[in-house]
């Protein structure tokens, strides 16, 4: 056979389909669903996989390695090394293919594991992948269903490091909305892979049929480069178990198949729900046409258009403030019912205080309350209010957070607090569990892209948003100098402020801002006033991130009542008196609804801010 790259310049070549779907119909998912197992596991079941596919007509097939890099394979326990699984799997694909069929090694995204590793330990990862694929007889090296591009481009790297001149095949995953779930669209993909080491560029996965014609057409006017597309049979549903179930037919599928041909692709395969069936009927579509002419085009510069409708009116974010004044951000939590009466009367007394904005928590403690972005709601219809928004990682799928920030932005919220969220009190609410779809870092990160407008498409295509993200900074951590360290991810991922857990003495406040001055941010110092002994007690004891240190809970004992509120609000402006000229802000946090002593906290901050 020619090499793959020459094949690809004279016909269209088939893929293979869905080795996870072939093979969980056989009831062949061991080790946590991890597949690449089944290849030390159960090679001969793999090695029919292949042949299925090539019985079918496929010219091209992957090795059953996606999903086979060591962080996947300790989470499922396995005992075979990722080295020993891509060779394995390799191997068997390379006996099926026998000569008459091309070999790509799969490699996927990492598997997302709570170790942080350096990037000398994710290229280790993948070189792992690479080494086994090689050592099996792989004829190029496909890297797939990536959604991140910088991770993608992190890939790249990392396998030219370790195979410098095997053949390179990249590809995303594109939904629906015509961009990958982290915001990059096919333009971007291929203006970012112009100048790296790729032969082949394309797509796989994410949408189905439609999608991937819709990406394909956007593709080949840009790049001269071979492109293969993988698409999904359709959108899966589910039936009782949970297992996804394809409804598109093969045929359905393979004329979808021709008219990525007719595009331009190079090479056409299938990715989930795809069947032997599915590749034989493409193969009956596609067999042996040569690729279609292309015709590239240079990407013009959007046309100006008319203003239409009326601008989006966004409130100012906090940024010029921070720069020249001392601000006051009030803390003002969602009732746990119905009816905020009292909590949007607390929030007209804080504002007619002084105060810059208030900041509505997402479910505080993990206790259910009204959605902070309907009580933002209510609440700017009441009163001309800038709103600090949290959004917490805790609740919401990535695709529920990317339509809560939208929501956000179209009523005008333009600063928002990204936090983690305190863990579910499973016992309390049983059945519940936090989604955590990403950690706070991510978070920013994809907010800042949205900034950059990259999940903007269709008609909102030169819409961008303009929301100035902070981060939240654990004050209670035994080592402030770590905390700093992680919170440096979030200024790199876009963080723009930082907004800290409550303080409440001078030497922790003092070591706050000596960590934190480094990060180049403006600091907003969380302040809460005690309210009793026992109030003091609870929140040292019982609340994840505060601690209450002894003088001061020495300072609280004995008082309750109108007797404890005085003593809290002193601590509070002592504090704020003695720490004042190393902040940018105070993050006043209520307790207990006590409305009034936050306004008595903003005017005296209004009073050192003037005697400045």
């Amino acid at each position: 056979m020619e090499p793959f790259l020459e094949a690809l310049k004279h016909r269209v070549l088939v893929g293979d389909g869905a080795y996870g779907t072939l093979l969980a119909s056989r009831g062949l998912v061991i080790g946590g669903g991890v597949g690449p197992i089944l290849n030390v596991a159960k090679p001969n079941f793999v090695l029919s996989a292949h042949q299925e596919y090539l019985d079918a007509g496929a010219d091209v097939i992957e090795t059953n390695t996606f999903g086979a890099d060591p962080l996947a394979l300790a989470s499922a326990e396995a005992k075979a090394t990722s080295h020993e699984v891509c060779r394995a799997g390799a191997a068997l694909a390379r006996q099926a293919a026998n000569g008459k069929a091309y070999v790509l090694g799969a490699i996927g995204p990492l598997f997302r594991s709570s170790v942080k590793l350096t990037d000398d330990e994710r290229s280790d990862c993948i070189a792992q992948q690479v080494a086994g694929l090689l050592e099996g007889g792989v004829d190029a090296i496909l890297l797939e269903t990536f959604p991140d591009l910088s991770e993608l481009l992190f890939a790249i790297h990392a396998v030219r490091e370790a195979a410098p001149d095997t053949p390179l095949v990249a590809q995303m995953a594109f939904t629906l909305a015509g961009t990958t779930t982290t915001g990059t669209s096919p333009e971007r993909m291929v203006k970012a892979l112009a100048d790296q080491p790729v032969d082949v560029i394309g797509a796989n996965c994410g949408g189905g049929e439609s999608a991937a014609i819709e990406v394909c057409r956007r593709i080949v006017e840009l790049t001269d480069k071979p492109i293969s597309v993988f698409p999904n049979r359709g959108l899966a549903d589910f039936d009782d178990h949970g297992r996804p179930i394809y409804i598109e037919s093969s045929d359905y599928f393979a004329r979808s198949a021709r008219r990525l041909a007719d595009l331009g692709a190079n090479l056409i395969g299938g990715c989930c729900g795809t069947t032997p069936e599915d590749i034989r009927q493409l193969k009956r579509q596609i067999n042996a046409r040569k690729p279609s002419m292309r015709q590239l085009r240079v990407p013009a510069e959007p046309a100006v258009q008319a203003q239409t409708r009326a601008p989006l009116k966004v409130q100012a974010t906090l940024e010029e403030d921070l720069r020249e004044r001392h601000i006051v951000v009030a803390e003002v939590d969602p009732p746990r019912g119905i009816d905020a009466g009292r909590e949007l009367d607390g929030a007209h007394q804080i504002v007619d205080a002084g105060a810059d904005a208030v900041t509505i928590a997402d479910n505080p403690l993990s206790i259910m309350r009204m959605s902070n972005l309907a009580f933002a709601s209510l609440l700017m219809q009441r009163m001309e209010a800038r709103i600090v928004l949290h959004v917490a990682c805790r609740d919401r799928s990535l695709i529920g957070t990317q339509s809560h920030l939208l929501g956000a932005y179209a009523m005008g919220i333009s600063n928002i607090l990204a936090v983690t969220g305190d863990p579910v009190a499973t016992q309390a609410y049983k059945g519940s569990s936090g989604v955590f779809d990403m950690a706070s870092h991510k978070l920013i990160e994809m907010i800042s892209r949205f900034n950059q407008g990259e999940f903007a498409t269709g008609k909102d295509g030169d819409a961008r948003t303009n929301f100035f993200v902070g981060g939240a900074f654990n004050c209670a951590s035994r080592r402030l100098e770590n905390e700093a360290k992680r919170f440096q991810r979030k200024v790199q991922a876009g963080a723009r402020y930082i907004m800290t857990q409550p303080v409440f003495d001078i030497e922790t406040a003092r070591r706050v801002t000596e960590v934190t001055r480094p990060l180049g941010v403006p600091l907003i110092l969380g302040i809460m006033p005690l309210v009793s002994e026992r109030n003091a007690e609870f929140l040292h004891h019982e609340v994840p991130g505060i601690d209450v240190p002894e003088n001061i809970r020495d300072r609280m004992k004995g008082k309750r009542g109108e007797k404890g509120r005085a003593e809290g609000v002193a601590i509070s402006q002592e504090l704020m008196d003695e720490i004042a000229s190393e902040v940018q802000g105070f993050y006043l946090i209520t307790p207990m609804s006590r409305y009034d002593m936050i306004a008595q906290l903003t005017q005296h901050a209004r009073a050192i801010s003037a005697n400045a």
